[in-house]
């Protein structure tokens, strides 16, 4: 997923990947915070994961840049 974002939708994805972080995820029996697992970069727009990221937190990510890819075609 490569896009190019406006700031103010980079600074609601951010936003949000920040809201993430405030709950922490098992990884490898260790308590980590989710920002550790992944890398957002915001132009073009990707995430990178680390090979040990949970499906699940992949799958909130992922729909986070979804949804405001979407926002930004209009869709």
């Amino acid at each position: 997923m490569r896009r190019s974002l406006s700031a103010d939708t980079i600074e609601k994805v951010k936003f949000e990947l920040g809201e993430l972080d405030r709950h922490f995820v098992e990884i490898d029996g260790m308590q980590l915070k989710p920002s550790q697992c992944y890398r957002f970069y915001a132009d073009p727009a990707h995430v990178l994961f680390n090979t040990n990221c949970p499906e699940g937190l992949r799958e909130k990510i992922q729909s986070i840049l979804t949804k405001y890819i979407a926002d930004e075609n209009g869709s």
